[in-house]
């Protein structure tokens, strides 16, 4: 229907009677060049007017008005569709097309191509080794669309430019790839009137979880364009192994990127709300503010407290005492598993052990005994950390054998004051004492008491210098050492053997032990790429085809997941030892992947060995099978109690 600018028009927006019915109740609206607004409209229909984007209600302007009005976008237009009695996502619901491939795809490999080349607009949660990069090569030699971007981490570039190669791609397709920090410097530099590429494939997609991260909104405003210049004809495609890695609110930015609306909640908070059991909670500076309980991951929780039947403060269990939070027990609807239904269309699932005859990942534990002197070291640790953050990672730092510590090495200048000496800094006139540098987190009507005035830095009291620090480690015995040498002889017919660390300190420690050992490495972390011979020397020799290459008779991969634990494939390796783990659950679940995939030997199959030293080794294990186990039901996966990490 055409839409009248800043003319009120009427329409009929379904909504839910008491008995669970619907009708289509007489409304009002109207629709300027950024707003819609609901002049008259069902009280029914208040909860979904408030999650759409940018809702708003106007009883306290001045003058007031008694409606509410919403983001004029294609999201909000997507739910007013449905709201209207009409199918929005009838794109979505049409019977899959198969087309013909030449080159040889695997089952799975054609649904996932014939998915993007009916819809589209789509999100491949396929795990890691399933063949994601082949299928979507297909999709852009199918379509029809000469102009593509190819966005992903450094990493996986790496490994995409190989795919292309060995696939011998399309000479008429023009690709550019880039990674996300080039996706936002070209998108920060786009010019009105620039015509946004035919299709796109973002791949892992899960970097782009954070809904307000600069490459996220890069993302959002590269997809909006393509449907903006090409409507149906563009092309989205999102992919991922691991597609919410650290929570199920992880899907809210992706499912938005690649089709806004679709997720009926319109921001991330209002999507957590729906997956999660909050309670409200009153800050320091009295601001209230809700925590999150628990997930709604289970029907027997309770719906008001997050706690089990028999848990809790619920009326009817024995020997509860009068409490004025005590309640009914309300089972909760499992939400976080309800996902995996309302994404349908949109997202394709493959899990590996569906799609691949690979033999089972083997895992193994082994333990490592920490002397004495080592837990009388981690004792004091805990004692002296001035919280329990810092006092994880001075833990996880001596589980690796080494402390990070601060060297003073001169001074520099003070980045807060820039040598300034003052500062300016928001004061209390009944406080002189409280002042602050920042007030967005405080109420707003106490900020509107404060002043601003020149105080003394801080920083520098004064001086306009700081202290200037070097990071240097202080290494000190550690039985990993000896577990590592035992595996790399283990590993010595193999001659490939990959290492994930979670420290940068530790990625030293096992590249000398290493080149100690007389086996040549690849290190990957945050400063890059560098090959090292087992002499220590340094070599100019691309890494993945170093790797590849059995002239070189003994090469250990040595890598912080973060950098080299995705995209990349080493099915030369038939093991894989976490030295050390990080937190981050992404980091563990792709990493495992790297030797696990199509190319993986069957008589060799992949282990995953950890090694554990410290009680915090165990505890980061605890905390990625747990978020492992939300992901895992998210897509669809109810009945896999084991969640890639061993228990």
């Amino acid at each position: 229907m055409a839409i009248p600018l800043n003319t009120p028009f009427d329409i009929k927006l379904v909504t839910e009677t008491k008995s669970g019915g619907r009708i289509k109740v007489p409304s009002r609206l109207c629709v300027t060049n950024t707003r819609i607004e609901f002049l008259k409209s069902p009280f029914a229909l208040k909860d979904e007017i408030k999650v759409m984007r940018g809702a708003k209600w106007h009883g306290f302007d001045d003058p007031p008005k008694k409606i509410w009005s919403v983001d004029n976008c294609f999201r909000n237009w997507f739910q007013l569709r449905y709201l209207m009695g009409e199918n929005p996502y009838e794109w979505f619901d049409r019977p899959l097309q198969h087309f013909t491939y030449d080159r040889p795809l695997m089952s799975h490999q054609r649904d996932l191509s014939d998915a993007g080349l009916t819809y589209h607009y789509q999100i491949w949660a396929a795990q890691p080794g399933v063949g994601k990069s082949l299928s979507a090569i297909e999709v852009m030699e199918h379509s029809g669309k000469r102009k593509w971007w190819w966005i992903g981490p450094k990493s996986g570039l790496y490994a995409v430019e190989r795919e292309f190669k060995k696939w011998e791609i399309s000479p008429e397709l023009y690709i550019e790839i880039m990674t996300y920090e080039g996706l936002v410097k070209r998108m920060s530099n786009w010019k009105s009137g620039d015509k946004a590429p035919m299709g796109v494939v973002l791949d892992e997609s899960s970097r782009l979880k954070t809904a307000n991260a600069q490459r996220t909104q890069a993302a959002q405003a590269l997809a909006d364009g393509i449907r903006n210049d090409w409507g149906m004809e563009g092309y989205v495609i999102l992919m991922s192994g691991t597609p919410s890695p650290k929570s199920p609110v992880d899907w809210w930015s992706q499912a938005e990127i690649a089709w806004p609306g679709f997720l009926r909640e319109g921001s991330v908070d209002a999507f957590k709300f729906r997956l999660g059991i909050h309670r409200k909670e009153e800050g320091t500076l009295g601001n209230a503010f809700f925590q999150l309980v628990s997930w709604r991951d289970d029907e027997r929780k309770c719906e008001v407290c997050g706690e089990y039947e028999n848990e809790g403060k619920h009326k009817h269990l024995p020997g509860v005492l009068d409490d004025p939070d005590l309640h009914d027990f309300k089972p909760c609807k499992n939400e976080v598993a309800l996902l995996y239904e309302r994404l349908k269309g949109l997202v394709v699932v493959k899990h590996k052990k569906d799609c691949l005859d690979l033999p089972d990942k083997r895992y193994r534990v082994i333990k490592c005994q920490p002397s004495p002197a080592t837990l009388r070291v981690a004792s004091t640790l805990l004692k002296t950390a001035p919280n329990t953050i810092t006092g994880l990672t001075w833990l996880r730092e001596l589980s690796d054998g080494f402390q990070y510590r601060d060297k003073v090495v001169g001074k520099e200048t003070c980045p807060v004051c820039n040598g300034k000496c003052t500062c300016k800094y928001w004061v209390d006139p009944n406080d002189q004492e409280r002042a602050f540098t920042m007030v967005d987190m405080l109420d707003s009507e106490y900020v509107a008491t404060l002043k601003q005035m020149d105080l003394t830095c801080a920083t520098c009291n004064g001086t306009g210098e700081v202290n200037k620090y070097e990071r240097i480690v202080k290494e000190v015995p550690c039985p990993k050492d000896e577990a590592l040498l035992d595996l790399l002889d283990e590993n010595e017919e193999c001659g490939r053997m990959v290492v994930f660390t979670g420290f940068t300190g530790s990625v030293d420690r096992v590249t000398r032990i290493c080149l100690k050992h007389k086996w040549d490495v690849v290190r990957v972390d945050g400063r890059g790429w560098l090959v090292y011979r087992c002499d220590g020397q340094p070599t100019n020799e691309k890494p993945l085809d170093y790797w590849a290459d059995f002239n070189n008779p003994r090469v250990c991969f040595v890598a912080h997941p973060k950098s080299g634990g995705m995209s990349l494939t080493l099915t030369e390796a038939r093991t894989a030892v976490f030295f050390s783990n990080d937190f981050t659950p992404e980091s563990r679940s792709q990493a495992e992947d790297r030797i696990h995939r199509l190319g993986t030997d069957m008589n060799k199959g992949a282990t995953i060995v950890d090694l554990i030293h410290l009680p915090t080794d165990d505890h980061v294990l605890s905390v990625l099978r747990d978020n492992r186990r939300l992901e895992l039901m998210t897509l669809g996966d109810f009945e896999n109690d084991y969640v890639g990490v061993p228990e």
